[in-house]
């Protein structure tokens, strides 16, 4: 009735592309989890606009990850969903707080955390042990950045400029400084450069362009050669995957059909 307006939307803002592909790896790997949480446990995390707003500022100023405190919401568990625990009134349980980044994510005394509740979903899921690893490598790196244990590139650059040997303490970068930064950056990248500083025990392997993909990807293609791409991702839905159906796995059923139409044969 409401036409085209869809209502309330929820977004994860964008970050910044960090320096190798574990740090987006571990950080795409976190928001996705995070979504899962949200939707599966059902958690209220509403807050003021006003409130998101000053977060937003604080989040600018130099070291905020570990000389700021960001609004979050006190409980977000709710209210009849949490019955070993006694909830105040609603409006009170609704309030938010100030926690540090390694408070929300790591937890208080009244607040779960953000990656323990991951935790609890992949127990939830039964996740598998290859896969628990890798994940948890990468929400203990999270952890170690929120606690300060491990530098952001931030505030590794900044160290990087002021212990540069050209830099003279007046806010001036040149260009010396400019190009031995981003060498060092791209180094770090390709695994060239070993930083434990940054990624602690994590070891960036080295980028093997051997075996690169070999098919430049550009944005001329023909309107035939992306008719027919479109066919090939068609092809990997089911019938039963149309319109208002609900998301379902095509790989294991149609793996599952082959295995029934084998057995016929």
């Amino acid at each position: 009735q409401c036409g085209p307006h869809i209502g309330w939307r929820t977004e994860f803002r964008s970050m910044e592309v960090q320096l190798t592909d574990f740090e987006n790896a571990a950080f795409t790997a976190f928001v996705v989890l995070l979504t899962r949480v949200l939707l599966v446990f059902d958690l209220e995390c509403l807050m003021p606009l006003s409130k998101v707003d000053e977060n937003m500022k604080r989040a600018h100023k130099v070291n905020s990850v570990l000389e700021e405190k960001f609004w979050f919401r006190r409980h977000v568990i709710p209210a009849e969903s949490d019955e070993s625990v006694p909830r105040v009134a609603k409006t009170e349980s609704d309030a938010c707080e100030e926690m540090t980044l390694a408070e929300i994510m790591n937890g208080t005394k009244t607040f779960v955390g953000l990656i323990p509740m991951i935790y609890a979903y992949l127990d939830h899921i039964d996740c598998d042990g290859q896969s628990m690893n890798r994940i948890s490598q990468y929400l203990t790196f999270i952890q170690k950045r929120a606690t300060g244990e491990l530098l952001t590139p931030a505030t590794w650059m900044r160290r990087f400029v002021m212990n540069h040997p050209e830099y003279k303490q007046d806010s001036v970068v040149s260009q010396g400084i400019a190009y031995d930064l981003m060498k060092a950056c791209s180094d770090i990248g390709v695994g060239k450069r070993n930083e434990p500083s940054l990624h602690g025990d994590v070891v960036i392997e080295p980028l093997d362009t051997a075996h690169a993909y070999a098919t430049q990807l550009t944005s001329n293609a023909s309107d035939k050669a992306r008719s027919k791409l479109l066919e090939q991702i068609r092809k990997r839905a089911l019938q039963e995957d149309g319109p208002g159906s609900a998301p379902s796995a095509p790989l294991r059923k149609r793996a599952h059909s082959r295995d029934r139409g084998r057995g016929h044969h």
